[in-house]
């Protein structure tokens, strides 16, 4: 039963991606199709070949490890804010975004204008990028930031992509949108495995977004151009930097504007969705439902979706005892 179900959201999710596409005639089949296929040759491999799940666990873990280094840089300019004895102090609730997550994204900015210089990410991009453009028919830079999704999260995707950000074509820059919401990052995935999801599933999910996002981005917006990324002297500025140090300074400025971006729209949407649960929570006290809110109402109206979908998410809105 749950397999029917769970396929079963799957076709009403491609049905509704199909309907909301902006060109329906130009959808690549091929595409689509492959793109299908990988997910389910990834689950197997990662569900039933032990060689496969360790690969993956390890590559997650040496991840997890690289981003933990940001907490150094945090700590030198916040000290014990970013420190063990938050949590402590806070009862669990010492995790500060502006103290943790921000400063990450400065550090990765960084580390990747450094990769940049040496020649690595150009390397990971020929790659990379190759295996799955000839798998998926994509464009490289569209393949190369889905796979890096698996390691770096949604607020670190424009440090990747910025060398070509002025170069990519609307395909393209929605492929990268749709990769970074398909997926979390490595960081994010050893989290959850910490509250006790099964690190094998989470693993397995986080590999299937790959083909998952290219999926979905080529069903609601197929290519209709031809990609103008090239990838010949990469620089991560337009500028290539004379040092490894000043490609390190370079990055960690750009990481600053790309974290300021960050904290400002979180700020904003954070305070517009209280305003709003405040306006409906108000309005539904006269009705006798004083604690309405936008995430209860998305609840109801999402719940077939999540059903569909293979979890009780949705329908735990609804029926709380279940």
């Amino acid at each position: 039963m749950d397999v029917m179900r769970s396929v079963l959201g799957m076709v009403v999710l491609l049905a509704i991606a199909f309907l909301l596409s902006v060109n329906k005639k130009k959808i690549s089949l091929r595409t689509v199709g492959a793109a299908l296929v990988l997910q389910v040759v990834i689950g197997g491999i990662m569900l039933w070949l032990p060689p496969g799940r360790w690969v993956a666990e390890k590559v997650a873990f040496g991840v997890h490890k690289v981003m933990a280094y940001s907490d150094a840089g945090s700590a030198f300019i916040f000290g014990s804010l970013v420190g063990p004895k938050m949590d402590t102090l806070f009862d669990g609730a010492g995790f500060i975004f502006g103290f943790r997550v921000l400063p990450a994204i400065i550090f990765v900015t960084a580390l990747v204008s450094i990769l940049y210089y040496i020649g690595v990410m150009g390397i990971l991009i020929r790659i990379l990028g190759g295996i799955f453009q000839k798998a998926l028919n994509i464009s490289k830079i569209e393949s190369f930031v889905a796979v890096t999704t698996i390691f770096l999260g949604q607020n670190e995707i424009p440090a990747i992509v910025k060398p070509f950000i002025d170069r990519l074509n609307r395909n393209e820059l929605f492929t990268a949108i749709c990769s970074g919401m398909a997926s979390i990052a490595g960081s994010t995935m050893i989290g959850y495995a910490a509250l006790g999801v099964p690190v094998e599933y989470l693993l397995a999910a986080s590999l299937m977004a790959i083909p998952g996002g290219i999926l979905f981005a080529r069903l609601l917006s197929p290519a209709t151009e031809s990609s103008q990324v090239s990838f010949n002297n990469l620089s991560f500025t337009e500028t290539p930097p004379k040092s490894i140090i000043e490609a390190a300074a370079t990055g960690a400025m750009t990481g600053l504007k790309i974290a300021a971006g960050v904290a400002t729209v979180v700020m904003a949407f954070v305070a517009i969705i209280a305003l709003i649960n405040g306006i409906i929570g108000g309005v539904g006290g006269w009705f006798g439902f004083a604690h309405a809110s936008l995430e209860s109402i998305l609840g109801y109206l999402l719940a077939p979706l999540a059903w569909g979908d293979g979890g009780l998410t949705g329908v735990m809105q609804i029926l709380p005892g279940v």
